[in-house]
């Protein structure tokens, strides 16, 4: 019994210090009937995209074409598109209050945020495979700072170097282990940029070799979104369909219940 009792406990250590490997697992919603029925139709998407419906706003929906309203959302808000059926509706999902919610709208109403797959596919002729350029970095930074892409705007995550993961050790590789770094990228001021999909869980972020904890980097011009100007959201007519019916189904049951009533109370007299 005592050998069991170790052996589950060292088993519940090893899944502790394994947990953030696991932290790139793929998101599902909790409730979303119409996601359980064609999940095997919907493509996995996972990119941020601006709502610009043409009324100025966006709704998601139930259901491709459904008539129950989850959120609306004004033009110029981001969205996170997780899931795509049949190329034409994303899965959207957002956290009101602590409690997830999520809908589907038509990709025609949404516009990409530029991110890493986008600088991917735009300098994907200056990109080029890592190649031990990191590995002899004697710096000692007290954080990395990762963006989405060279020049991004803001720092997407920042990770402290003295943690419990030894950040820089896997960032320059040692003499056990390679870097997690797969490519890079020399901007037009001459910097050089490493890029790591993968670092104890999903990361696709790119850090700067030459100044790792870098804050005030030129900010790379991308292509501005067209967006359609922002309108307050207003309920579409479908919506108030399902209302319509549960208050005809009650009104017509308040009237069979008053007619049988008032027959009884007559033949009572």
């Amino acid at each position: 019994m005592k050998r069991l009792l170790t052996c589950a406990l060292t088993l519940l250590m090893l899944l502790a210090l394994s947990a953030p490997a696991f932290a790139d697992v793929m998101w599902e919603p909790d409730n979303n009937s119409f996601y359980d029925r064609h999940r095997e139709q919907c493509e996995y998407e996972n990119r941020s995209y601006y709502a610009n419906g043409k009324e100025g706003f966006v709704t998601l929906l139930d259901a491709p074409n459904g008539s129950m309203v989850r959120a609306q959302f004004e033009n110029g808000e981001k969205l996170r598109i997780y899931f795509i059926y049949d190329g034409g509706y994303g899965l959207a999902a957002c956290w009101i209050d602590g409690k997830e919610t999520s809908g589907w709208v038509p990709m025609s109403e949404l516009e990409l945020v530029y991110d890493f797959i986008s600088f991917e596919e735009e300098y994907a002729d200056r990109i080029r495979p890592y190649n031990g350029e990191f590995a002899d970095y004697g710096g000692t930074p007290e954080v990395v700072n990762f963006y989405a892409y060279p020049g991004a705007e803001r720092i997407s995550e920042t990770w402290e170097t003295d943690g419990q993961w030894h950040v820089l050790e896997n960032l320059t590789g040692t003499s056990e282990s390679r870097s997690y770094i797969s490519s890079i990228f020399v901007d037009e001021d001459g910097r050089t940029w490493g890029y790591v999909s993968y670092m104890y869980g999903r990361l696709n972020s790119w850090f700067c070799l030459d100044e790792p904890d870098g804050t005030d980097f030129p900010v790379r011009a991308v292509a501005a979104p067209s967006l359609t100007p922002a309108r307050t959201p207003v309920l579409p007519a479908q919506s108030y369909v399902p209302y319509l019916l549960v208050a005809a189904v009650a009104g017509v049951t308040g009237g069979i219940l008053a007619f049988f009533y008032g027959k009884k109370r007559k033949s009572t007299r």
